[in-house]
């Protein structure tokens, strides 16, 4: 069976949950589907590490083609767009991906593969529906989209801000609406987010497919470890991760430096702002590691992990990441949204400042809860999150796409209705 996979970003390397998730997706169904890659250049990779990359997709997939944005993302367009972008419909995420030439191009990739299965890997890439009206089509959902909008503008102090922010979050909304009921399927990442969904789209066809993580590749080791440090690591060019550092760094770990005046915090991922990397010439306990080749020796060495998440929407692959590493780990409850852990068995949740800081307190001091804990992520994961499984779980989602009839209704990870969850993020209740 032919598939093509319309992303809006290379996926390569695997490094950042996006790009794990669609990478290893990837790699997994490749012996079920003639895989057609096309992907928008939207880091901005220079043609040398393309082809590398290109090198590497091409062991999964039967043909690989890389398109340059219409413009730079964040160049002096992109800033111009989003003056007006106000004024547009759909959001500005949408228009920047969009062009005549990029459009020209995308009908070609349809005439050349008729009849193939199309997997749109974000709703960023709305535009390009209307030509796909005669294939049969899934829409992945990484987060749901308007949702995590409507949390931010909710979070967001300055009016100004916040007020754009609302205005992309109903067009978000607005599009989720229009969109999804077009869909022969939808993919959620997890049962909170597939509600979420059902709030703007109640006919969508949904499955979930979660997120998980390479159980070959996170393992155990038997790295020496400080005692007195924690670790978080992520993107740090995605503001949910950064406005959680600020959280962690201002209200938690001077708690923590408090009770161990040795304490290290580490703090790996791509691309950290400029006041990121200043934290260490305030704080020796502080430790930046700008985009790392390899996290897991930083995972390694570290005692606890902490996943201080305000906002966003999804499930966090790197609380995966921890766990299959077998890391005691210390999450907010939005941290762990849509995860299957349970506080006291396998995380410690805490919301308030002090509480997560009497967490980390606690397994830092507590080596038989940390060792108790550790086994029971890994176990956890072992049994419900590597990407063998779910990539079993995007095979049904294809299958229930191309044979509508014979898709269980019935199945949890299968929702054509269903009971619309009360909406914390929307519009009744964003303010």
């Amino acid at each position: 069976m032919k598939l093509v996979w319309f992303s809006h970003f290379v996926p390569f390397p695997p490094r950042g949950g996006n790009l794990q998730r669609s990478f290893n997706l990837i790699r997994q169904i490749s012996s079920s589907y003639e895989i057609t890659l096309v992907a928008l250049n939207f880091f901005g990779e220079p043609p040398e590490r393309l082809r590398s990359y290109i090198e590497e997709l091409n062991q999964y997939c039967e043909s690989v083609e890389i398109w340059e944005l219409p413009y730079p993302w964040r160049g002096i367009r992109w800033w111009a767009e989003l003056l007006w972008s106000p004024l547009l419909d759909p959001p500005l995420s949408c228009h920047a991906l969009f062009s005549g030439r990029t459009f020209s191009r995308w009908r070609q990739i349809l005439r050349e593969h008729p009849g193939a299965l199309l997997h749109f890997d974000s709703i960023d890439l709305a535009l390009f529906a209307g030509a796909a009206s005669s294939f049969r089509k899934v829409l992945n959902h990484h987060n749901c989209e308007s949702a995590m909008a409507y949390r931010r503008a909710r979070g967001e102090s300055n009016p100004l801000k916040r007020a754009y922010l609302r205005v992309q979050a109903d067009k978000l909304a607005t599009l989720e609406r229009s969109l999804c009921g077009d869909f022969d399927m939808n993919l959620a990442v997890s049962e909170q987010d597939m509600k979420l969904l059902r709030v703007n789209a109640p006919g969508a066809h949904i499955h979930i497919v979660e997120n998980g993580v390479d159980t070959q590749y996170f393992i155990p080791t038997s790295t020496k470890q400080e005692r007195h440090s924690l670790i978080f690591t992520g993107s740090m060019d995605w503001y949910p991760n950064v406005s959680g550092l600020r959280f962690l760094v201002r209200e938690v770990w001077p708690r923590v430096k408090g009770k161990f005046r040795d304490a290290r915090l580490y703090v790996a991922g791509k691309n950290p702002p400029k006041d990121v990397l200043q934290w260490p010439e305030s704080d020796s306990g502080i430790v930046v590691v700008a985009n790392p080749d390899d996290v897991r020796p930083w995972i390694a060495r570290s005692v606890v992990y902490v996943c201080p998440i305000l906002e966003g929407g999804g499930t966090r692959l790197k609380i995966l990441d921890a766990m299959a590493m077998a890391k005691p780990v210390v999450s907010t409850a939005i941290g762990c949204e849509g995860l299957r852990v349970k506080h006291g068995e396998n995380i410690l949740v805490a919301d308030a400042p002090h509480e997560f800081a009497d967490k980390v307190t606690q397994l830092i001091e507590d080596d038989e809860l940390r060792h108790q804990l550790g086994c029971a992520s890994r176990a956890l994961v072992e049994r419900e999150y590597s990407w063998e499984r779910i990539a079993h779980e995007l095979e049904q989602a294809y299958r229930c796409a191309l044979e509508p009839e014979t898709c269980d209704q019935r199945a949890r990870q299968c929702s054509r209705s269903g009971k619309v969850l009360s909406q914390e993020y929307g519009p009744a209740a964003s303010g």
